[in-house]
């Protein structure tokens, strides 16, 4: 028997030659089997080796860097007011029984009752009453949620075009420009659902 670079090139004799090459067959396999499989990570010091062939628990922790981050709060969509303190609100209102005809009813101040009168003397013939919109002036409500106080009063003094028809300017008109400030009460407490449809009552002693 002759053995070169560790594997036998050829067997020769009789049984006692087969047993010896078995044997250093058997010793190299040994050894290769040894070694880790491949994909399989290098144990941590103090940990046991994994066993050849074993694959990665799916249900182990993955580590901190590799954890699914929170979810990013959202932010308001583009152009919408946020909520104003109800100190700084340009309306009051109060809903409820009426004690004298029955019923509910809105009770609100003297601005937004104005505002409600004006509106519905002037307006409405455009924008429907409540100010919910026609088809050829948009729904009020969902304009309020988006301009401030300075849009809304310019396009009352100076007229306003937009996607749906021309609002005509009411600088000059008496009937509309000494209310402005009225029709921004008692819009913006529609636009904010504190005034539900239909007629409010005064509240007793609101200037």
């Amino acid at each position: 028997m002759r053995v070169h670079g560790g594997s036998t090139a050829r067997l020769r004799g009789g049984p006692t030659a087969r047993l010896v090459a078995a044997a250093m067959l058997a010793a190299t396999s040994g050894g290769l089997a040894q070694e880790t499989a491949p994909g399989v990570p290098e144990p941590a010091p103090g940990q046991p080796a994994p066993a050849p062939g074993a694959q990665p628990d799916p249900g182990a922790e993955a580590p901190p860097d590799a954890r699914e981050s929170p979810p990013e709060q959202q932010s308001p969509p583009a152009g919408a007011q946020a909520a104003e303190p109800e100190a700084d609100r340009p309306y009051t209102v109060e809903c409820g029984p009426d004690p004298e005809e029955g019923g509910n009813v809105c009770f609100v101040d003297r601005n937004t009752y104005v505002g409600w009168r004006t509106f519905h003397s002037v307006c409405h013939t455009c924008h429907a009453q409540d100010a919910v919109g026609s088809s050829f002036a948009p729904n009020l409500l969902e304009r309020m949620r988006v301009i401030d106080k300075a849009e809304f009063l310019k396009a009352l003094d100076q007229g306003f075009t937009g996607q749906v028809g021309v609002m005509p300017a009411w600088g000059a008109n008496p009937n509309v420009n000494k209310y402005y400030e009225e029709l921004w009460s008692y819009l913006r407490a529609r636009a904010d659902g504190a005034l539900p449809p239909g007629r409010p009552k005064r509240m007793r002693g609101s200037q």
